[in-house]
């Protein structure tokens, strides 16, 4: 089974006491107990350790561990601030296309959202529409590992569904479940 750790920033990781500059795709049994300690390279962020026992999802504050398929665990990890004093952080833009089209849907921008698709697309779709297509869905995980311009969505349950987008002149023109 393969491990595939992401992070919302720079950091390198100790994953059982072995350090690791990228762990996008690990070989672990799915039974293993995995530690892995987040060493940012941001001073204003502090590190921390998850535990993974075996491939039990696990959600937490700064961690959601979802098993994608019998193949593929994900492990996602969101930063651990120092504040003191101060207004809370803001958060990293998404850079991806698609990464960009669903923060705005969840943040009811929906003629930003709009703004990203195709012609073509537009034609077939409309706004509430879309809105209703990510709506069930909490959290998009982006997938370096596979073929093609692929993605999870996942629900509030852990539940991770595969899906794939196309994109005609830097606009979004299909999203599309895979089987």
């Amino acid at each position: 089974m393969e491990l595939h750790i992401q992070s919302e920033f720079d950091c390198i990781y100790m994953i059982n006491g072995e350090f690791y500059e990228r762990a996008d795709s690990l070989k672990m049994s799915e039974y293993d107990v995995v530690y892995i300690t987040v060493l940012p390279l941001k001073f204003s962020l502090l590190p921390y350790t998850v535990k993974l026992i075996g491939t039990e999802n696990l959600n937490t504050d700064l961690a959601l561990g979802i098993r994608l398929s019998s193949d593929h665990y994900l492990l996602a990890l969101s930063p651990r601030y120092l504040i003191v004093y101060g207004g809370t952080p803001k958060p990293v833009p998404p850079k991806s296309h698609i990464a960009r089209l669903f923060s705005f849907v969840k943040s009811d921008d929906l003629s930003a959202a709009y703004a990203m698709l195709s012609d073509e697309l537009k034609s077939g779709i409309d706004k509430p529409t879309l809105s209703a297509f990510f709506g069930p869905y909490e959290r998009l995980i982006e997938c370096p590992w596979e073929h093609g311009s692929k993605f999870y969505l996942i629900d509030k349950n852990g539940v991770a569904r595969l899906h794939a987008y196309a994109l005609k002149n830097e606009f979004i023109d299909d999203i599309a479940e895979c089987d």
